[in-house]
């Protein structure tokens, strides 16, 4: 292997991730001929094949997958000293990848984002927001945001406090039909059911000494926790819905708790998680301190 430079390494990871040479044309604002020409220079110099290239897509073949892997790493070991160095600086700059739920991204994260750009004026922040656990090396994720998944061995995890959940309907939802006085009385109710993970959908009570669960299937089942949220503020039932966020809602009056004394709210971990290769990278170490003031209201009212 000859004459390859850290930017062509960027660039197979970037096609790599696209399996595109118009998507990084765009993203880079050049013509896709150049970004073919990059890739056929990478090959050359290689000499071996590394995609497959097809009218619409690009795959890797299995020596584009090993290649890739070496290439991430040069790319990681090349933002670990550039940051080591940085640091000496005490400038925090650089680009980091966010992965986060729609809810955590709605209702936590974005309302106090701009402080960290008012800390970190050097940084820039991208955030992937989806209700799924990514791979973070395959999706060049530098941060995940994670509520009740363990994290894998192969990560350091920072916990950002707990939460657990309970039941809320909209006022304008218990006008129309009454508020439940018992766990029977959920059963001539509207129930919103959350589909993206079983459990979300066993509501646990404590009646009596006993306890009780109920497997929920819901007359609105959406498969987003952010969407449960937006149903119940629209008064489309009774929800089970993280209880910090919850509580925060009744205080602004948007929902009222159902049922506050047998609700069993359980316990959720929520962390944020990085490769094990790149938690000393200062720029992500600032990060996380900042996540973890953002995320304090989760600390401060743990459900344990």
């Amino acid at each position: 292997m000859k004459d390859l430079n850290l930017d062509d390494f960027a660039l197979f990871a970037q096609i790599a991730a696209a399996h595109s040479f118009s998507t990084v044309a765009r993203e880079r604002n050049v013509d896709a001929s150049r970004i073919s020409r990059g890739m056929a220079r990478i090959e050359a110099a290689c000499g071996l094949r590394l995609a497959h290239r097809t009218t619409h897509s690009l795959s890797l073949t299995e020596e584009g997958e090993v290649f890739l892997e070496h290439a991430r790493r040069i790319l990681d070991e090349y933002a670990q000293l550039r940051d080591g160095f940085g640091g000496r600086s005490q400038q925090i700059v650089g680009t980091v990848r966010i992965s986060v739920s729609q809810l955590l991204a709605e209702y936590v994260l974005i309302p106090k984002l701009h402080l960290l750009g008012t800390q970190h004026p050097g940084l820039t922040v991208e955030l992937q927001v989806e209700d799924r656990v990514v791979d973070m090396a395959d999706e060049s994720i530098d941060i995940a945001i994670r509520a009740g998944v363990e994290p894998a061995q192969a990560s350091v995890a920072r916990l950002l406090g707990h939460h657990g959940r309970a039941l809320y309907a909209s006022p304008a939802y218990l006008r129309r039909h009454g508020t439940p006085k018992c766990v029977e009385d959920l059963s001539t109710h509207r129930l919103i059911s959350n589909a993206s993970t079983r459990t979300h959908n066993q509501w646990n009570f404590h009646v009596n000494g006993a306890s009780t669960l109920l497997n929920i299937r819901g007359h609105v089942q959406v498969n987003s926790s952010a969407s449960v949220v937006a149903l119940a503020l629209a008064g489309a039932g009774i929800a089970r819905i993280n209880d910090v966020l919850g509580q925060s809602l009744v205080a602004q009056g948007k929902l009222k708790s159902v049922l506050p004394k047998v609700v069993e709210p359980g316990s959720n971990s929520i962390h944020a998680v990085i490769l094990s290769t790149r938690h000393r990278a200062p720029k992500l170490l600032a990060t996380m301190d900042f996540l973890q003031t953002c995320f304090g209201l989760f600390t401060k009212h743990p459900t344990v």
